[in-house]
């Protein structure tokens, strides 16, 4: 395949180890994947002291920036400046005019879930936390915003070390320019708010969201990315088309291979204005998990616990890997039966949503807010990088504790019963 020249990023700020990963012979050729790992950051005023990134490309140049990419997300996103911080309660942000958006925008839990056992407290107008200026994309008005849903880790003792809600790192992004990296921030949160539509809601989404296998794209799309990744025929592929429940193209791909005689699973999932270029990177990422999913595979065998009521599943690692650890469980979720099936899937009634195709038309969306806290350091920006947060509230994140789903923002129908008993398979 022709090879487009990409010039190799800056990783002067990377002091740890840098690997290309061997390709697996299950993965198409001209894959190239790369791992950077730091240690020791706590000395570089980052909230964490280890941090490592991963990448995934057609060419070690573009795999290695992916992986250095992700490293500086992570990274950047980790400085909390005090000095940027308003410590206050909500009530006194009100008493003194200052703009700023309410805290229960920024909580992801349905009221429902405050059982007694739940780890956290319902935030109060009078709980004294940090806050943070940011920008409402749409609008250009800077407004104040709770820390705790930017940093990541969030330091707690500038919140009297009060815990609200699970941190996630949806939205954090970086990019060779700002307008690069809030793109790829907001395209992340609708990825992530659409998967989890899906997942949760697929006894209803699955009569309506087609789903491809891997002859109907070969015979659908020519792009020549997508015929090299699903014209492999030491995988199964299926794709499952999420148009209908998204305002942008954003596909899932659920990925089987075979490895010492067991049927392995990984998924990739991604939003992008063409739908080819999101075919293609949820496709990336799903062949991206297949050395991953092998990795976890040689964990202990007691590492993932309760697996009958899934309470151990308390990390993304252990929901990527349940599936692939206990196989018999696939058969509980319909989307994973659909993707084990070969068959293709298209709804005689076309639900699809209203869609934008360009970063420009995002004030043709039923949104509010589309919030912004740019997150660079001055080193990171010495490497040729901006990083954001960016922050859509009206939408659903997805959680790595099985046991906390985010289930404020899904569009639930009255009576419908969620798919929360087991847990979503996302990397």
């Amino acid at each position: 395949m022709t090879q487009s020249k990409e010039a190799a990023a800056k990783s002067d700020l990377i002091h740890g180890n840098t690997y290309a990963i061997p390709t697996r012979r299950c993965l198409p050729e001209g894959l190239y994947q790369c791992y950077v790992e730091a240690n020791h950051l706590d000395h570089l005023a980052s909230n964490t002291s280890f941090i490592q990134g991963s990448g995934i490309g057609f060419s070690p140049i573009a795999a290695k920036n992916s992986a250095i990419g992700e490293w500086v997300e992570r990274y950047a996103a980790s400085h909390q400046n005090k000095a940027d911080l308003l410590m206050a309660s909500e009530v006194e942000l009100k008493h003194k005019n200052i703009p700023h958006l309410p805290l229960e925008l920024f909580i992801p839990f349905h009221k429902d879930q405050y059982k007694p056992n739940f780890p956290y407290r319902i935030i109060s107008e009078d709980d004294k936390i940090s806050w943070v200026k940011c920008k409402n994309i749409l609008g250009d008005k800077l407004i104040w915003i709770p820390a705790f849903a930017v940093y990541l880790p969030h330091d707690t003792s500038f919140d009297e070390n009060k815990q609200f809600t699970l941190q996630t790192s949806t939205g954090i992004s970086a990019g060779r320019n700002m307008e690069e990296a809030l793109v790829g921030g907001f395209l992340e949160c609708a990825e992530r708010h659409a998967f989890s539509e899906f997942w949760y809601r697929q006894n209803h989404w699955i009569h309506h969201i087609p789903r491809l296998n891997q002859e109907a794209v070969l015979q659908i799309f020519s792009h020549e990315k997508i015929q090299h990744l699903f014209g492999n025929k030491r995988v199964h592929i299926m794709l499952f088309d999420l148009s209908p429940l998204s305002p942008i193209e954003t596909h899932l791909v659920i990925l089987y291979f075979p490895y010492k005689g067991k049927l392995f699973q990984s998924m990739g999932c991604a939003t992008r204005f063409s739908k080819d270029e999101s075919i293609i990177k949820a496709c990336l990422e799903a062949y991206q998990g297949v050395e991953y999913a092998i990795g976890l595979s040689q964990k202990p065998e007691n590492w993932i616990q309760d697996k009958d009521d899934c309470r151990g599943i308390d990390s993304f690692d252990k929901h990527f890997a349940f599936y692939n650890k206990f196989p018999e469980w696939r058969k509980k979720s319909v989307v994973l039966q659909a993707a084990i099936n070969k068959e293709s899937f298209i709804p005689t009634i076309n639900k699809r949503a209203k869609s934008i195709q360009s970063w420009q038309e995002i004030s043709q969306l039923d949104l509010r807010y589309i919030l912004a806290v740019p997150l660079s350091t001055e080193d990171v920006q010495s490497q040729g990088f901006e990083v954001v947060r960016v922050i859509v509230p009206e939408w659903n994140l997805l959680t790595g504790i099985h046991s906390q789903p985010f289930l404020k923002n899904l569009n639930v129908t009255s009576g419908e019963t969620l798919f929360t008993q087991y847990p979503h398979p996302f990397p």
